[in-house]
């Protein structure tokens, strides 16, 4: 991610800085590209990989726009005044003191999802050479949304065939919030993608497990499953601990097997992010180290956790809360010390 903003972010930026996505979208959307050639992916591969991070993306933006006030949703908030200052040279950087919007991804993934959607349209390596283009032309510039979709549909004329028209991109991706519905459409894909299946049959191993372990009673409660699991990528752990967040209980045993299975604690930390959510849901003691050490060594991902140790209103847990902020408090940047405080003082 931090790569791709060589080009934009670095090399180009956007002129009106409520246009975020002009960076944070167009990395995202680079990362997946940049990574699939660093593992030298075949076409099949990289195809089924891009499919699954599609399918995470569109979890997190479908719950962050279910949980977020609509007018922080919008790419271009100001709309057709996006570029315009004022006689004195001067701009409004519309919500730039919301602390809400701190911790959004909105524009990371409703940005990258744009892009997305034109690379269906002209092909995924037709969008990548026209990147190549347009990098070229606004090299050293700061541009607008405008800019590069004007660039993008006389480079791809016929996508007028198709009505795809500046004003249609504008109404239904940048100045409105919610979901378009090309990403209804998606997203209905992705999750019947084969990466995806895989990781839908371990859960239902594991919910099959944790079900027979309850039936045994408990004499076997400290067993270790004999179930065959699957090895599964880092992505697609993220999605089985997601989809297992969705069950109301999930047993002691069950968590202790998952946690062995998988090393959860050795993952990287989007994987462990996941894993302390179920460790504060299903209140299991021994997962509360894990959650400690996520909030003082991943502090920049820790702040939805402290919200949910408080919420909880589990003695315990608030206690663990309280404690790992004091211990970070004078090293957090501030505006997450600011939304954790009020969480939880």
């Amino acid at each position: 991610h931090e790569i791709a903003h060589s080009w934009f972010g670095l090399v180009i930026g956007a002129r009106d800085w409520t246009e975020e996505w002009i960076s944070e979208g167009f990395a995202t959307c680079l990362e997946d590209i940049i990574w699939a050639q660093a593992q030298q992916l075949s076409l099949k591969d990289k195809a089924e990989q891009f499919e699954l991070k599609a399918l995470l993306r569109w979890r997190r933006l479908s719950d962050e726009l279910q949980n977020s006030k609509e007018e922080l949703q919008i790419l271009r908030p100001n709309m057709d005044r996006t570029g315009q200052v004022s006689d004195s040279g001067s701009s409004t950087v519309k919500h730039a003191l919301n602390p809400d919007k701190t911790f959004m991804q909105v524009h990371y993934l409703k940005g990258y999802f744009l892009l997305k959607f034109l690379a269906s349209e002209v092909g995924e390596q037709q969008l990548v050479d026209f990147f190549r283009l347009f990098v070229r032309k606004y090299h050293g510039q700061l541009i607008l949304s405008q800019d590069f979709l004007k660039m993008f549909l006389l480079t791809f004329p016929h996508m007028e065939r198709k009505s795809l028209t500046l004003g249609g991109i504008y109404a239904n991706w940048l100045d409105r919030p919610g979901i378009p519905e090309w990403l209804h459409e998606g997203s209905a894909a992705w999750s019947r993608a084969r990466l995806v299946e895989e990781v839908k049959a371990e859960v239902v191993k594991w919910i099959l497990f944790g079900r027979s372990h309850q039936r045994k009673g408990r004499k076997r409660k400290r067993m270790e499953p004999k179930v065959n699991y699957k090895e599964l990528m880092s992505d697609q752990l993220v999605v089985l601990l997601e989809l297992l967040l969705e069950e109301s209980e999930l047993s002691v045993t069950l968590l202790r097997a998952l946690q062995r299975t998988y090393r959860l604690r050795e993952q990287d930390a989007e994987v462990r992010h996941r894993w302390c959510e179920l460790v504060i849901k299903h209140a299991y003691s021994p997962g509360y180290r894990d959650v400690e050490h996520f909030l003082i060594h991943d502090q920049a991902m820790g702040v939805y956790l402290y919200g949910e140790l408080m919420v909880q209103e589990d003695p315990e847990q608030q206690a663990l809360a309280r404690r790992c902020l004091s211990l970070v408090q004078e090293e957090m940047d501030q505006s997450a010390r600011r939304v954790v405080e009020e969480m939880i003082l």
